[in-house]
């Protein structure tokens, strides 16, 4: 009550001697009628105007961000209600309904114009059009109402006791009010942003990593709003509002102003230590740990702030809520080096629920470090049968540090040539709340939390042609869409093809069990070791079987970018058809005409499908090719060929 209270002694009423009052959401009652000097009244009656214009801009905002995410909730579930039905495969393909091509030539020319990047990388790296077209109707929309409905208006009125002395009345105490409310509506959706287990990804399909440029954004739009905020009513209390320090003095120590200070301390902090400055200075895992407490206690001052609007920081603490649970595994841990680098497979199964193919989880390693956890997509399909004991294959890059600490300890037990641990029976499939270790190749074993699964499926089933391009450990996200269009009972895939770009061919070895599955949907054939020819414009060769007069459903193209020790890959699928391994000699193909192979060798008709992960570098490569490949014309005259997808995925590993 004591910010109401100060509300109430700011705004010049006298709620003790009150005949009624009027209430307004969000704010102090008000006085009426009023009792005092005409100027005080007219101000009033401003205050509380602009106020509820305020609410009502509050209120148009997410009812604007609501109509959004439902409209698109709806799109998707007209285009899953759609879908050709499954005997309907391999028949003769019919005309699309009108509804589908204006649907289908809609989505074209929406990829072709806004799914390229923006040429202004420097500010906004790796931002594609259609998120920076969202930021910028986010800002136009909030610099267009934070000016408009407001008073334009100055009074001067008497100040009581001290006849010499005047109170200088203007609409910016409404201005201030007015990017205050707004800074705490922005809260939830920042906050919906940023989490792992997000809403949003939920209502739209779109993973949660594709929302973090927009996380950070409303973010620094809240921090400037919340500068203005500040700056302006600390205008009116030290400088407009008389006499001086003495109403400045009691302003600043009362409670709700001492929480509004502690909130902008934290909100700053906040800005600062999330800059590159910042991150680069403590660490990216002290900034990631330290973010969510900080923001948490930050959404409590801003309650504490005020109160009357705590309705967004009650919806911004319950997001955060449902973004938290932790699962504990048992897992193996297999080690790869080689000169460019280490890499590990890890292995677990349990019991815990399944997941969607394109979902991630969080890995924690407590023996190393209970404050640092990275995400993870698993390089396995979901089993269909859930009576099934779950198994989950993580395919991780070494780095520096966590990983590359995983690494040292898997090295380090090799080393020792101890042999492993006999496997408790017990251990396999733990229940909840138990710990359960990894188990490496060695005796050495460290306990494994899993948390998830965040994100929501990336698998369009209705897509005909699939490709997959993959560098490095980006394998991890498009294997199981590979194996799900090949395996999938409910897939309509006619054309899949696979390619992953290595360093080495001894990184083959890291799917080996997977690399035996996919080698039985290439057709049968033998390799000639006479069929070896040099990449035109390189200086590596590829391996390539002669067999190639049928038409294959599934093709794997496998591009090693250095040389190394092993001159072919693991059999299999070595020496199969419509299998190719090229060595491009300190090179990396080109993403355009790996795109231009499949669509003009493979793509007849139906729905063709982009999927990718790797370096940031692959995927600008990605977007701008498949922007290209999307014509709004030709989907309109019934030509699928026009409407190309993309998914990408940017946790993937650099080659």
């Amino acid at each position: 009550m004591a910010a109401i209270d100060t509300l109430h002694a700011r705004h010049i009423q006298n709620h003790s001697e009150a005949k009624e009052l009027k209430h307004y959401w969000g704010y102090a009652d008000i006085v009426v009628p009023c009792t005092n000097d005409k100027g005080s009244c007219e101000y009033l009656d401003g205050v509380y105007w602009m106020h509820t214009v305020s609410m009502l801009y509050t209120f148009i905002m997410w009812a604007v961000i609501s109509g959004i995410l439902l409209l698109i909730l709806l799109v998707r579930l007209l285009r899953q209600g759609s879908q050709a039905p499954k005997e309907a495969v391999g028949a003769e393909e019919k005309k699309p309904t009108l509804i589908l091509r204006v649907q289908g030539t809609v989505t074209a020319a929406f990829r072709k114009h806004l799914l390229p990047e923006v040429a202004l990388r420097a500010v906004f790296p790796h931002t594609t059009r259609l998120q920076l077209l969202v930021l910028a109707y986010l800002s136009v929309y909030l610099i267009i109402f934070s000016v408009v409905g407001i008073v334009y208006q100055t009074w001067i009125t008497p100040v009581k006791g001290y006849p010499h002395l005047h109170n200088t009345r203007t609409g910016l105490g409404g201005f201030a009010d007015r990017v205050g409310s707004l800074a705490y509506a922005l809260a939830p959706l920042a906050v919906a942003l940023s989490t792992r287990d997000s809403v949003l990804s939920l209502l739209t399909g779109i993973p949660y990593q594709h929302f973090n440029f927009l996380h950070r954004w409303t973010s620094r739009i809240i921090f400037f709003q919340s500068i203005l905020h500040t700056s302006g009513w600390t205008i009116i209390e030290a400088k407009l509002y008389q006499p001086q320090p003495k109403v400045a003095m009691d302003w600043i120590k009362q409670k709700y102003m001492i929480w509004g200070i502690v909130a902008q301390l934290l909100l700053t902090w906040l800005f600062v230590m999330s800059t590159r400055w910042g991150i680069r200075l403590t660490g990216y895992e002290f900034f990631r740990k330290s973010h969510y407490i900080v923001a948490g206690v930050y959404i409590g001052a801003c309650w504490a702030h005020w109160e009357k609007l705590a309705c967004w920081m009650i919806a911004s603490l319950g997001i955060i809520g449902i973004d938290l649970g932790l699962r504990i595994i048992r897992a193996k841990v297999q080690l790869f080096e080689d000169k460019t680098g280490a890499a590990l497979r890890l292995e677990f199964e349990h019991n815990r629920g399944t997941w969607k193919i394109g979902q991630h989880f969080f890995l924690t390693f407590p023996a190393l470090s209970i404050w640092q956890n990275h995400p993870f997509t698993p390089a396995s399909v979901p089993p269909t049968d859930r009576s099934e004991t779950l198994k989950q294959v993580y395919i991780i890059r070494s780095r520096k540090r966590e990983t590359g600490k995983l690494a040292a300890l898997a090295s380090n037990a090799r080393s020792l040539d101890i042999p492993s641990s006999a496997e408790s029976p017990d251990d396999k499939g733990a229940e909840s709340g138990s710990v359960i270790s990894v188990e490496m190749q060695s005796s050495i074993s460290t306990s494994v939390i899993l948390t998830g699964p965040y994100g929501g499926s990336v698998v369009d089933y209705e897509a005909q042609n699939v490709l997959a391009i993959a560098g490095g450990t980006g394998i991890s996200f498009t294997l199981p869409i590979v194996l799900a269009a090949l395996q999938g009972s409910n897939s309509l895939a006619k054309n899949v093809t696979m390619v992953w770009i290595v360093r080495t061919a001894e990184n083959l070895e890291w799917i080996q069990p997977e690399l035996e599955i996919l080698s039985k949907y290439l057709n049968s054939g033998a390799y000639n070791e006479g069929n070896v020819r040099k990449e035109k414009g390189t200086s590596g060769i590829t391996i390539s079987p002669n067999n190639q007069d049928q038409e294959p459903s599934f093709r794997l193209h496998i591009f090693v970018t250095r040389s190394s020790a092993t001159t072919h890959p693991l059999s299999p699928p070595y020496g199969r058809p419509n299998f190719t391994i090229t060595t491009m000699g300190n090179g990396h193909p080109s993403v355009a005409n790996l795109v231009d192979t499949f669509l003009d060798e493979n793509v007849s008709g139906g729905r063709t499908m982009v999927y990718g992960s790797g370096p940031a570098g692959l995927g600008t490569d990605l977007r701008a090719t498949v922007a290209e490949k999307n014509c709004a014309g030709k989907v309109w005259r019934g030509e699928k060929r026009g409407n190309v997808g993309l998914m990408w995925d940017s946790r993937g590993d650099s080659i």
